[in-house]
């Protein structure tokens, strides 16, 4: 089977690390693959047997839509999308994945009528064009169903996983036994993520504890200024490298993800291998996604600033992670998929 990746994401947060970390389980000699990006970001797939189709547009922009190498009609079986931007030109089936319906649930996460009415549209295009769709998780599928109905009969849930990267920090380095007194927020700054609560719950500890944001502060904090002496204790660090990252992660007491909304929420397993425990919105994707894991609900600023003063459990549980969330299962399930599409 001949399959096509649109790989242009890499490098970003949050779809970026999904799909490097479904590349990084594909086994690359089982199939021929035509990885759709820029080179250097993809060297260490083509090294390993798949091909190169240079394209270095930005997968969200109108010419991104229009970059299609239509000359992968011909040589390819099928197309996996590692989202919902499903590119003019393609004649083969597709398979994307869906993480969200956050531009439907959400009115924030779009830039007025037009914007909402544009990626409203790309959405249906992707529903009716995909011809499977993989959901990151059941919300995801449920909502899905309720904004498309019969269109969802092609959807499954298919899990993300955590990246090999973050078992093998926790392998070399063990948990500390003493935890640094900061709390880390990672993840994008859109509206929905709940920075603000997690701020304004943070102020009212009223402790030297740091709270460290992993993350772009530009166009966020709207009303609030971190050179006021209340805020004296917020960091934001910018983006990080991956080891970086997780020793921030692993020497925190307590990893914080307020969302309004998520369709999967992956900070929070990574921080549960690295022995560091999440505090989360109450919402109904965490308690699928986090079931049975040691995790702690928090559902209004008050009863959040109250999980932040508790002491944190002892979190040992990689094991049960990487058992359920495992990004080679998830890349099995997408290439049996595949294999069943290019079969009919």
């Amino acid at each position: 089977m001949r399959i096509a990746i649109d790989c242009r994401y890499l490098g970003k947060s949050g779809i970026g690390r999904v799909c490097e970390g479904i590349l990084d389980a594909l086994d690359l000699t089982a199939h021929e693959y035509y990885l759709i990006g820029k080179r250097d970001r993809l060297a260490r797939y083509t090294s390993r047997g798949a091909h190169l189709v240079e394209d270095a547009s930005e997968p969200y922009s109108i010419a991104g839509l229009f970059s299609f190498d239509r000359s992968l009609n011909r040589k390819c079986d099928a197309l996996l999308i590692p989202n919902f931007l499903v590119p003019f030109g393609v004649r083969i089936p597709i398979l994307s994945i869906m993480h969200d319906l956050a531009f439907l649930d959400v009115k924030e996460t779009t830039r007025g009528a037009a914007d909402r009415m544009i990626k409203k549209t790309l959405l249906k295009r992707c529903m009716r064009r995909s011809k499977k769709i993989a959901c990151v998780s059941q919300f995801t599928l449920d909502r899905c169903r309720h904004y498309y109905g019969k269109l969802a009969e092609k959807c499954f849930v298919n899990y993300n996983g955590v990246s090999e990267g973050v078992f093998a920090y926790a392998k070399e380095h063990a948990a500390p036994l003493q935890k640094r007194d900061t709390i880390v927020f990672v993840g994008n700054v859109k509206p929905h993520k709940g920075l603000n609560t997690l701020l304004s719950a943070f102020l009212a500890l009223r402790t030297d504890t740091t709270l460290r944001i992993i993350g772009e502060k530009d166009n966020f904090l709207t009303g609030l200024s971190l050179e006021e002496d209340a805020y004296r204790n917020v960091t934001f660090t910018g983006k990080l490298d991956d080891d970086r990252l997780f020793e921030e992660i692993a020497c925190a007491k307590y990893l914080v993800l307020p969302s309004r909304y998520e369709g999967f929420g992956l900070p929070p397993l990574e921080a549960l291998c690295l022995g560091t425990q999440p505090i989360l919105s109450d919402i109904p994707v965490f308690r699928e996604i986090y079931r049975d894991l040691p995790v702690k609900f928090f559902r209004d600023e008050a009863e959040l600033t109250a999980r932040m003063r508790e002491t944190p459990d002892r979190i040992d549980c990689t094991d049960a992670v990487r058992t359920r969330y495992n990004f080679h299962r998830c890349a099995d399930q997408l290439i049996h998929q595949l294999e069943e599409l290019c079969r009919r």
